[in-house]
């Protein structure tokens, strides 16, 4: 009587050996691919949700800077300041303080700067808050609060009733204010280095960047009309 049991052959087993290492390596080359691309565009997605959040806050601040509640009598309405632009201070980015009242009684200082993070030469953009600034009820809301994160410029451009730029405006009678801010990605996104150059307001106003490496970036853009002003 024959035995009729059987097994694989060495062929066999070899093939199956290859195909299964192929199978799994086509699944983890997938899942890289994947992972990258999905790591991609949430960092894409970041930056674009927070560049517009903050457009929005900055807007705000610059259509109702040098507002003044006809009750507020804290101190006469001709000392009160109104907008305050410093140009090429930290890496060549701007920084902004803008005052306005908020009730009769309380009068606002927002000011954007540019700040580096600690042992690192990457920077954010931070927001204060300071309510009733240079009076006995004077309260700090935020001190240079992370605003922005990972940001490689921020450019304010004023300008008054005849298209000028307004250099160092303080006090200034600006008609339009336009906003370029640009922001990099927390992590590297690319394969390859990429040679990228970013300019924001073309004149000796503005800034003009180049990068070459595996970062995104972009640039967000909005214009303002100071009504107040």
């Amino acid at each position: 009587m024959k035995n009729q049991n059987k097994g694989f052959t060495l062929v066999e087993i070899m093939v199956a050996i290859v195909i299964g290492v192929i199978s799994i390596a086509a699944a983890f080359s997938a899942y890289g691919y994947f992972n990258k691309t999905y790591n991609s565009v949430s960092q894409k997605a970041a930056i674009n949700n927070s560049a517009r959040e903050a457009l929005s806050v900055i807007s705000r601040d610059l259509k109702n800077v040098g507002y003044v509640d006809i009750n507020y009598t804290k101190v006469a309405k001709s000392e009160i300041k109104l907008i305050y632009l410093q140009q090429k201070t930290l890496a060549k980015l701007d920084s902004l303080t803008v005052w306005y009242t908020t009730s009769p009684n309380d009068i606002m200082k927002v000011q954007y700067q540019p700040k580096k993070y600690q042992g690192s030469e990457k920077m954010y953009l931070a927001r204060s808050v300071v309510m009733n600034p240079g009076h006995s009820s004077q309260s700090i809301v935020y001190e240079n609060l992370e605003f922005v994160s990972n940001i490689v410029d921020f450019q304010v451009v004023l300008r008054d009733k005849e298209g000028n730029d307004l250099w160092a405006c303080d006090n200034c009678k600006a008609q339009t204010a336009e906003i370029y801010l640009t922001i990099e990605s927390a992590k590297e996104i690319f394969n390859t280095d990429r040679d990228i150059t970013i300019t924001n307001h073309d004149s000796s106003y503005g800034n003009s960047l180049r990068f070459k490496d595996k970062y995104y970036r972009e640039t967000f853009f909005a214009s303002v009309y100071p009504r107040n002003l």
